[in-house]
């Protein structure tokens, strides 16, 4: 059976890649994992030249507020529903979407990440997300869809 990652935002245009994986494999052919990673909080103020630095030590957790992770888990949820039938997992992480991403594949030994684009102007063609995992993920197959 393939192991299908889908990375979404949560946005509107995430629901492609659920329509994509109902139009290309059967219920019986793939595992589908849905991640969403959540960027770090960023501090609340910009410190003032004299205040003190702290580097954050390694091995202090960051907490994320429970609602956003809350409102987290009923997104995944809701986008799992939608593909009735299929083995569905889903999943949430905290970080950097792009090496968030690329990590959890290697991890989960996935076999294919299927992925939306940004919905940046004609200049840009993929968002930074897409970019860095066409870039950095040589090890696994990568589907970044097209905008409809």
């Amino acid at each position: 059976m393939k192991k299908i990652l889908l990375p979404i935002d949560g946005s509107p245009r995430s629901l492609r890649a659920i329509q994509a994986v109902k139009q290309t494999y059967n219920t019986d052919e793939v595992e589908v994992t849905i991640l969403m990673v959540t960027p770090e909080p960023r501090p609340s103020k910009l410190t003032d030249e004299n205040d003190e630095v702290k580097p954050v030590e390694e091995h202090v957790d960051i907490v994320v507020d429970p609602q956003t992770a809350e409102e987290t888990r009923l997104l995944l949820d809701s986008f799992a529903k939608l593909l009735p039938g299929y083995k569905v997992e889903t999943a949430q992480r905290l970080g950097k979407p792009g090496p968030e991403i690329i990590q959890f594949a290697k991890d989960g030994a996935f076999d294919s990440i299927l992925m939306t684009r940004s919905s940046r102007g004609s200049t840009q063609k993929l968002g930074s997300v897409s970019t860095y995992i066409v870039s950095n993920a040589s090890f696994i197959t990568t589907t970044v869809l097209k905008e409809a």
